[in-house]
This record gives structure tokens, sequence and C-alpha cells, in this order.
């Protein structure tokens, strides 16, 4: 069986546009995904199914990926694991249980509260491209991309709590709608639930 560092496996490594869902899921564990795929390495440019574990922030998931054709889109699954799953895997592969590091690409003084939440309005609300983003702030595009994705899951957590508005009829209402429905779709459990059932219900009131 091969190694852990040979199980490796980097967003750089993914053709974005046929896998952009498993392209963002890597960005956000910065480093810490493993191939599982028996074919190894040759899967990254053919059209199978790919077999991903993700490690990110203590949350282990095993992700199933068919690339995006002229016939169909990207075919997505994540499932969180159980501990004992966990456990398995972990002797398996040899992974620590603290494996979440900072990114090189990312310095302390980077944070999802202040420069991500400006990055997120930015982006989300006035309409500037991620590429003129880290122009104007000296960031790599990978950077600013993490933060805004970090920043998305905040934004959703404050619509759920009640400290942002989204309330119909509102000029961001259709944009709260679009942050609730990108959170619901890029994570499990509890959160996932909260966020799609907010989403429903604003919905349903308009």
């Amino acid at each position: 069986m091969a190694g852990k560092e040979d199980l490796l496996l980097k967003s750089d490594d993914i053709d974005r546009m046929r896998r952009p869902r498993l392209a963002e899921m890597l960005d956000i564990a910065e480093g810490s995904a493993y191939l599982l795929s028996a074919e190894g390495q040759s899967t990254l440019a053919s059209d199978e199914c790919m077999t991903v574990l993700i490690v990110s922030a203590g949350t282990w998931g095993l992700i199933t990926d068919t690339p995006a054709s002229l016939e169909g889109g990207e075919n997505y699954q994540i499932t969180v694991l159980t501990e004992e799953a966990r456990q398995n895997l972990k002797r398996l592969l040899g992974v620590p249980e603290k494996v979440r590091k900072e990114s090189t690409g990312r310095p302390k003084k980077y944070s999802a509260e202040r420069e991500g939440m400006d990055i997120f309005l930015a982006h989300t609300y006035e309409g500037q491209s991620i590429k003129s983003i880290a122009m104007e702030r000296d960031m790599s595009p990978t950077t600013v991309q993490k933060l805004l994705n970090e920043a998305r899951f905040l934004a959703a957590d404050h619509l759920v709590d009640g400290s942002w508005s989204a309330t119909p009829g509102t000029p961001n209402y259709q944009k709260n709608l679009a942050v609730l429905a990108w959170a619901a779709a890029h994570t499990t459990g509890e959160k996932k639930a909260a966020y799609a059932r907010l989403q429903q219900e604003l919905e349903k009131s308009v």
C-alpha cells in the first residue's frame, strides 16, 4: 500500500472545470486530503469516480466524485465518517489526530472575521471578482477563495441566528438565499439542516 505522502491530494491536482465542488473542498481542507481511489494518481486525468478523504477542522468526510461531462454535471457526494471509521482510517493512513495546520499561503494576520468578511461583502454584495480582490489586497486568489468560503459560513450563521436580517423584500434577499444554499451544499449534519430550513422558510414567506 502507498504511504501517506503518496496519497496526499491538492486542489492544483484537480481539473476545476470538471470537478469544481471537489476542488473547492480541497481548498478548504488546506492540504489535508487523501486520494483513496484504487487506480491511484492516474484517476486524476480520467472520467472515473474518485474517492477522497477530507480532514478539516476535526471533521472527516469521505467524498465520491465523478467529473462533469457533456452528458451532465459533476456527480459529488460527501459522507461524514463515524468515530470508528475515523480510527480505522487513521491507523491505515498514519494520519495524526491533529492534522489541521496553518496554510503557508494564508498568514496568521488574515482571519475570516476580518479580511474574510470584507472579501465576502465585496464579492457577494458588490460583485467584485476574486481576481480583482486578490490584486487589490496583494493576496493570492487561493487565499481569497479560502477566506471567502469561511466567511460564507459565518454569514450563513449570522442569518440563522438572526444577527443579520434576511427579511424578504430587502435589497440583499436573493443573495442571502444564495449564501444559505451554498452553505447547506458544503456542510453536513445539524448545520446543513439549519441552513436549509431557513432557506425554505424564507422562500415560503415571499
